[in-house]
């Protein structure tokens, strides 16, 4: 019995062994996958920790970077944390300063503010929300607002937004607004027709004129958005040529590339200028403008002024004509005059006495001067009439060559103090007009050292010159008269009173301007322009 129970023992020792070297193996096994998920979770605990600081720096640096201003609150809307776009935009002056976000809209916003914020709370966001707020500086701005709760654990507990000052772009939006509603407003109430079409060719305005001007209801909202062919039957019978018309206009709108005006002749006689515009944003074709004005009185206006241009360049053709037959015919009998008073003086030498020499010499005097007149007279009304091409004529040597041939006395001086230009211009009709106020600036020195100055100056589109002399003078008073015919100032002998004329209508003719600065016993400077 007892070695059937040593057996039995035996038996169960040797289970029990067995069953601990399986325990152990197990427990060895298990073991190595505990170390070996010990060693995945430390490497996957590091990645995680690696990813969680890349993450964070991230974040800080788009926190930090941020264009628009980023603000963190609490519940209750204090500021937690803001990056320095917030900061400029509140009008703090560092990120670290503690306010209540609630606090900045006006008082006649806090009901809107409150309501928003309840609503973020219980939405968990809001967007596209815009307020006013007053900022720490005292400065009032507009801003939009995209706001987000944060959540732990899915528990609210602060919230986020983005804040970005509109101000100047509400601003901007309204001006450009009220410009738009100001060009409609001008476009519709034009005088000329308009019709502004989009790259579809479909009507996005068109105003009453327009209407008018083609037989078309004026209903702005039925219009709209209409596609307009003039190839209808209803405006075949208003153009003079409706097919060229139609065609030139579907050619141009097709092409939309120039700016470009033309003529509309209606059957009712009336005449359109037609002008084009194309529309562009960028490169982008987005429509165009087409501006029909009534023209018709502006083009028989045009024609009467033609028709009487014809008739005064037919006049002027016969005055001139009639000049040269007057003074032909006057001269002949002043120089049969001349020589009869000759012949009398010749054959009565011996028999006059003093006072009939002196009457007769009067007499030759004044023939002589009404010669002058008769050809100063033809000389003023040819000016101009014949049709001499300009060249180019160099001042420097004309005045050279005056001062070579003009009479002056020896105590008078003519000094150029510039290089004088050259200029575009009738050559002969210019040596006249230095010619004409050079004698006259030497012929009415009265002083025992006398001199002319002749100078020049570029004023642009002209050059302007002076004559200055240190003469007799001319009275204030008579500085408006003394261009005009017959006004003569000095009543010398040798006067006709036009040659002042003769010089301003030469200026005239080379697109300038002439006038004086003089005063009595003091000299006279003679300013003129000549277009280069």
């Amino acid at each position: 019995m007892d070695q059937e129970k040593i057996e039995i023992l035996e038996r169960a020792l040797k289970r029990e062994r067995a069953a601990r070297r399986d325990a152990e193996r197990i427990l060895e096994e298990k073991s190595a996958e505990l170390y070996s998920a010990n060693q995945r979770l430390e490497k996957s605990y590091t990645e995680l920790e690696a990813l969680l600081d890349k993450t964070d720096s991230q974040l800080q640096g788009v926190f930090e970077n941020i264009v628009d201003a980023y603000v963190i609150i609490d519940l209750m809307g204090n500021i937690l944390k803001m990056n320095d776009a917030a900061v400029d935009l509140l009008g703090f002056d560092n990120t670290k300063e503690n306010a209540n976000l609630l606090e900045f809209p006006p008082y006649e916003e806090k009901e809107r503010v409150s309501r928003s914020f309840k609503n973020l709370l219980k939405n968990g966001a809001i967007t596209d929300f815009q307020v006013k707020i007053i900022t720490k500086k005292g400065e009032e701005k507009l801003v939009h607002i995209n706001a987000s709760i944060i959540l732990d654990q899915g528990i609210p507990v602060a919230a986020q937004g983005i804040v970005r000052d509109i101000t100047e772009a509400k601003a901007a939006e309204r001006l450009l607004r009220e410009s738009d509603n100001r060009l409609k407003a001008l476009m519709m109430n034009l005088k000329n027709g308009v019709l502004l079409k989009d790259e579809n060719k479909r009507i996005i305005l068109a105003n009453e004129k327009f209407c008018e001007l083609f037989g078309i209801d004026y209903n702005p909202e039925k219009i709209k958005g209409q596609y307009l062919t003039f190839r209808d039957d209803r405006f075949k019978n208003l153009f003079k040529n409706p097919q060229e018309f139609v065609d030139r206009l579907e050619l141009i709108e097709t092409a939309g590339e120039h700016v470009l005006s033309d003529e509309i002749h209606m059957v009712n006689g009336k005449i359109l200028e037609r002008d084009y515009i194309p529309i562009y944003q960028g490169d982008n074709y987005r429509g165009h403008l087409w501006t029909y004005r009534d023209i018709t009185d502006l083009k028989n206006l045009e024609h009467q002024k033609e028709k009487l241009l014809s008739q005064l360049e037919y006049s002027n053709e016969e005055l001139q004509e009639y000049a040269h037959i007057v003074s032909h015919d006057l001269k002949s009998p002043l120089r049969s005059i001349n020589a009869l008073v000759s012949w009398l003086k010749t054959d009565n030498e011996d028999k006059f006495d003093k006072v009939s020499l002196q009457n007769l010499a009067l007499i030759e005097t004044t023939i002589e001067k009404m010669d002058n007149l008769i050809s100063d007279v033809l000389e003023y009304s040819s000016i101009g009439s014949d049709s001499k091409e300009y060249v180019q004529v160099d001042l420097n040597s004309l005045i050279n060559d005056l001062i070579q041939f003009l009479y002056k006395p020896d105590h008078v001086s003519v000094e150029v103090l510039s290089q004088l230009p050259i200029v575009n211009g009738d050559k002969t009709k210019l040596q006249q007009l230095f010619q004409n106020l050079m004698s006259n600036a030497i012929k009415f020195i009265d002083k025992a050292e006398g001199f002319v100055k002749i100078d020049v100056e570029d004023i642009g589109s002209h050059y302007k010159f002076s004559i200055k002399d240190n003469g007799i003078g001319i009275d204030e008073k008579y500085h408006s008269k003394i261009f005009k015919v017959f006004q003569s100032v000095n009543k010398r002998k040798d006067s006709t009173g036009i040659g002042l004329s003769i010089v301003q209508k030469i200026v005239e003719l080379h697109d300038g301007e002439i006038w004086l600065d003089s005063k009595l016993n003091e000299g006279t400077t003679f300013f003129f322009t000549l277009k280069k």
